[in-house]
């Protein structure tokens, strides 16, 4: 019941505009308040309510640590609630746009594929893959910020590409996603956000359909302590090498993780200039042997 009251202030806060992003309807936001917690519940579309069900059973909002990562998440989500309006921008500043060409590469995807890109933020890589879905394939935008995903609606829907996403707040370490669902699943600059990275890289294996590809960029192992306050990064990159091990202890093969051929630029509030190596990881999910 804790959990589930808990579950009640975030969708007091977010508002009706971005609770309709991920599918709960005006009618059941006016009946936050007044419904109790398990009718609430009920009236919650599926994957809302499976991300609830994971997020119980793994007991992370009782433990001390699981507290702790939930008080990394609040600061990364206020964090980015407060860039969301100019993160384009903020964007184009930090890395190129090819590093989106790598990651596509890298995913193996066709234009049938079922997509789900994680820590979409504003929809970097989810219009990418939306244009490459070509009205016959799926994409799903997961983030946990309602702030970045209104945006990114906002943006898919100006190019007309907005009928074949569907955006769902959610954690990368307890995915709003059932077993399967995915024949891609992709990140851009997500795990090092994240408490646990390793469970992020699971979770996003859990997802994939056996064959699926799971691919990542994300930052080279750096001493730029100002990330951590300026841009509410958790960790200062990964060393290649653990990275690799965390995808094949996800049950992942064919893993590779290459620094790719651009680099993320940065200059912090005192001037400090940074340049820092992206990798790109992916694996695949094993089929059944026949």
């Amino acid at each position: 019941m804790l959990l589930l009251a808990r579950v009640r202030m975030t969708l007091l806060t977010m508002g009706e505009a971005s609770l309709a992003i991920i599918g709960v309807s005006f009618f059941t936001f006016g009946k936050v308040r007044s419904l109790s917690l398990q009718s609430l519940f009920t009236c919650l579309p599926q994957h809302v309510r499976e991300g609830v069900r994971a997020m119980y059973k793994r007991g992370s909002h009782r433990t001390a640590r699981g507290r702790k990562s939930l008080k990394m998440k609040a600061r990364t989500k206020r964090y980015f609630a407060a860039v969301a309006g100019r993160w384009d921008r903020m964007r184009e500043d930090f890395f190129h746009e090819t590093i989106a060409d790598s990651i596509v590469k890298a995913s193996d995807v066709k234009p049938h594929s079922t997509v789900v890109d994680v820590g979409c933020g504003t929809g970097f890589l989810t219009q990418r893959f939306a244009e490459l879905a070509q009205d016959t394939g799926k994409i799903v935008g997961v983030d946990l910020s309602p702030s970045m995903l209104k945006v990114a609606a906002d943006n898919l829907a100006r190019r007309g590409l907005r009928q074949s996403v569907e955006f769902r707040v959610g954690d990368a370490e307890d995915l709003p996603v059932e077993d399967g669902f995915a024949d891609a699943v992709v990140g851009n600059m997500i795990l090092h956000h994240c408490p646990r990275p390793k469970q992020a890289i699971s979770e996003m294996a859990r997802v994939l359909k056996q064959g699926g590809r799971l691919a990542v960029a994300d930052l080279e192992k750096h001493d730029e302590m100002w990330l951590r306050k300026e841009m509410a990064d958790r960790w200062l990159g990964f060393e290649l090498a653990r990275v690799k091990k965390w995808f094949e202890a996800a049950g992942l093969e064919d893993v590779r993780v290459e620094l790719a051929r651009t680099k993320c630029c940065g200059i912090s509030l005192r001037g400090r200039k940074a340049e820092i190596g992206i990798f790109i990881a992916s694996g695949t999910k094993p089929k059944p042997p026949t």
